[in-house]
């Protein structure tokens, strides 16, 4: 294989960057009322153009854990933790460019698994192409909040004189929606409308309590 054969993969990878600069979101979660990028939308996007370049890409699970949560009401759950190793394969030149993506999903059937992957495959294509969606993790200003010195007197997690309940929130979302997937859009969006930590507490356990798990 000649020095160009094994740039050719990189530069029909860029070609994917080129041509997909957006993914509208197109989804919405009427339960949560937010929108977000679908993984269809996702897939799609780039399933054509890695087409066009002879590119495929191959999705493999390297390792899983199953770990079980009870619910409020007693109803077991499943949370899955998959890696995901995926592989590009340059058809034309055999070239193989290889990373690794982390997913999780939630399920009180056997769906937690595929939902995990899903995941992990949606995100692994928007991050290696850099794929912006309008979300940005550094305008979630709570993060400052938290770590501003200035406006706690010990830096223990402390936001003026109250616990963050940021991990609570993330535990309620999954056990309502299945998966983290999405919390991400939700919470910054909530952010954005100076919602506070306390107010997506109650509402989500308000959230849980119509569906009959709290």
């Amino acid at each position: 294989m000649s020095t160009a054969d094994k740039r050719l993969l990189v530069k029909k990878l860029a070609k994917v960057m080129q041509e997909v600069k957006y993914i509208q979101k197109k989804g919405y979660n009427k339960f949560h009322q937010y929108k977000y990028a679908t993984e269809a939308d996702v897939a799609e996007k780039v399933r054509e153009i890695l087409a066009e370049q002879y590119v495929i890409l191959i999705p493999n699970m390297t390792s899983h854990s199953i770990r079980e949560h009870t619910t409020n009401k007693g109803n077991r759950e499943y949370i899955v933790t998959v890696n995901m190793e995926f592989k590009f394969i340059d058809g034309e030149t055999g070239e193989e460019i290889t990373f690794n993506m982390v997913g999780e999903g939630q399920d009180p059937g056997d769906k937690a698994t595929y939902k995990a992957i899903t995941g992990a495959q949606k995100y692994a294509l928007m991050k290696v192409f850099m794929i912006p969606t309008g979300d940005d993790p550094e305008a979630d200003e709570t993060v400052d909040e938290r770590n501003n010195v200035g406006a706690q007197t010990k830096t223990d997690g402390r936001q003026n004189g109250k616990q963050s309940k940021l991990p609570v929130i993330k535990a309620k979302w999954q056990q309502l929606a299945g998966s983290l997937d999405g919390f991400d859009d939700w919470y910054n969006g909530q952010i954005a409308k100076k919602v506070t930590e306390q107010q997506m507490d109650e509402f989500l356990t308000k959230k849980l309590k119509e569906k009959g798990v709290a």
